[in-house]
């Protein structure tokens, strides 16, 4: 992984972590997770940090569109992040 993807990376679940300040710091990479790979076993342990990313700008998109009151974006949205 390069620089500007690990900054890019902990900048954005900064992010994401105050606009969901409840949930627990391990909560929300595991959440991420199962955006990024679905509900499988190792789906933590297997995830590659631009998946991670693209998972968690997708959250970022979908919690913007309902604070917005817009239609939320698709589950296949994420792809194309």
């Amino acid at each position: 992984m390069n620089d500007i993807v690990r900054d890019e990376l902990i900048e954005s679940l900064a992010e994401l972590r105050q606009a969901l300040p409840s949930m627990r710091f391990g909560q929300l990479v595991a959440n991420m997770a199962t955006v990024a790979r679905g509900a499988v076993a190792g789906a933590i342990w297997e995830m590659e940090d631009d998946e991670l990313l693209g998972a968690i700008r997708w959250q970022l998109q979908q919690l913007s569109a309902r604070a917005a009151g817009d239609v939320e974006p698709s589950a296949d949205a994420i792809r194309r992040i």
